[in-house]
């Protein structure tokens, strides 16, 4: 949780002083999720985040990215939680630079869906051939890619259940598959939902589910994919 009152340096330390855990650990997590992880998130993995809505962490890790790996940051967005006014407050505390802010701005490329087919087919068709070439482009490539709030799209009402799991399959696939291309110059997808979606569970290199702990009566989060750590759990 990026507004935790138990660890109040958390947003400032999301945005700075993270030159050795780049070098360590790739790109950095809040103070809670490092703890979790051991490390930041690894490059050419693919990180799922469920049980809430992750809309400001993901803005603040696109920024992140784009400040610390000098390329471009693709928000695909399927749950209208694309912040550019969040990413400009961040980017003034730091820099207090309007044309720095502008070239930041510009780095975060968005794309917003509103229907499962919508979103399915650019992920599918779409995002492979964006990234033909990508590589190339150095610091204009797209090295971090979140994908926010994929079920927010999905509805037994208006799709069959099967459908949706055969959607949900081809997506996570995709971004699978995107992560750990070691030709297209992305370094880093993460994905969330705030429901459960089991393709990207099982498609994911890490998952962390967050829930609220019944006894203590507060936020947690729980590894519950990781070569290593799997079934850590810590407080938010």
């Amino acid at each position: 949780m990026l507004n935790s009152g138990r660890h109040p340096r958390n947003q400032l330390s999301l945005l700075t002083g993270f030159k050795k855990a780049i070098d360590l650990y790739g790109l950095p997590l809040e103070d809670d999720l490092e703890r979790l992880l051991g490390s930041g998130l690894q490059q050419k993995t693919l990180t799922y985040l469920y049980g809430k809505d992750f809309g400001q962490t993901l803005n603040l890790l696109a920024l992140r990215a784009v400040r610390l790996f000098n390329g471009k940051t693709l928000f695909i967005d399927a749950s209208n939680s694309a912040n550019p006014y969040l990413i400009r407050k961040k980017t003034d505390i730091i820099k207090k630079d309007s044309a720095s802010t502008v070239r930041t701005l510009k780095a975060i490329q968005l794309a917003r869906f509103f229907t499962c087919h919508q979103l399915t087919n650019f992920v599918v068709e779409a995002l492979p051939k964006l990234l033909a070439g990508n590589a190339a482009k150095r610091n204009e490539a797209i090295k971090f890619i979140a994908a926010s709030g994929i079920d927010a799209v999905f509805s037994e009402e208006d799709t069959k259940k099967a459908e949706i799991d055969r959607l949900q399959l081809l997506i996570a696939k995709t971004l699978r598959d995107t992560a750990k291309d070691k030709e297209n110059g992305v370094l880093f997808v993460v994905v969330s939902s705030k429901q459960f979606c089991k393709p990207l569970l099982d498609k994911s290199d890490v998952a962390i589910s967050f829930y609220r702990d019944r006894k203590t009566r507060r936020d947690a989060a729980e590894l519950t994919k990781h070569y290593s750590r799997r079934g850590t759990t810590v407080e938010i």
